[in-house]
């Protein structure tokens, strides 16, 4: 639990500063994404297509950084084993992505942690527009997994990329 509010809080803010400043491909990480598909427990997104962009420097620092605090918290039952993400892009608004996303389509999809917020919207400086979702469950041998879906609009084209991160945790051992 405690986990997961403070992953929410922090890619929050890093959802916010990077609308701010507009997506530009990444120096870090894959390009793409470190999946070629979306995963099946997750509804796709009418009209969006992959894209081929990388998850901006600043968000990644901070993923990487959680996933070790996470895990050094001795506070926290869970382990962070590993995140994946991929990249999407469409004409929707993030307002429209976050809106695609409810609750109880994810809750259908089996996303059933009933302590995940669902979508906020926010407007950066200059007027642009971001999102963050944030979904959970909970599955067999207790592997928990997050997924985060971050819709924002790209500064330079207009559209919205969508980042979908997962992560999976297992308890930890005593």
């Amino acid at each position: 639990m405690k986990v997961r509010i403070v992953l929410i809080s922090l890619l929050a803010l890093v959802a916010f500063v990077v609308s701010g400043c507009g997506l530009v491909q990444g120096i870090m990480g894959t390009k793409g994404g470190t999946v070629s598909n979306l995963w099946s427990d997750v509804p796709p997104l009418p009209n969006a297509t992959k894209a081929d962009i990388s998850i901006p420097p600043i968000a990644s620092l901070v993923i990487q950084g959680f996933i070790q605090a996470a895990n050094a918290d001795s506070s926290n039952d869970t382990k962070l084993e590993k995140f994946d993400f991929i990249g999407y892009q469409t004409a929707d608004t993030p307002d429209q992505v976050s809106s695609f996303y409810t609750v109880e389509k994810m809750q259908a999809a089996g996303w059933n942690l009933p302590d995940m917020p669902g979508c906020t919207n926010s407007t950066g400086s200059g007027g642009v527009s971001g999102g963050f979702c944030a979904f959970g469950k909970k599955g067999a041998n207790n592997l928990q997994t997050i997924l985060l879906v971050m819709p924002v609009q790209d500064d330079s084209t207009k559209k919205t990329q969508v980042f979908f991160v997962r992560f999976e945790a297992t308890n930890k051992t005593p």
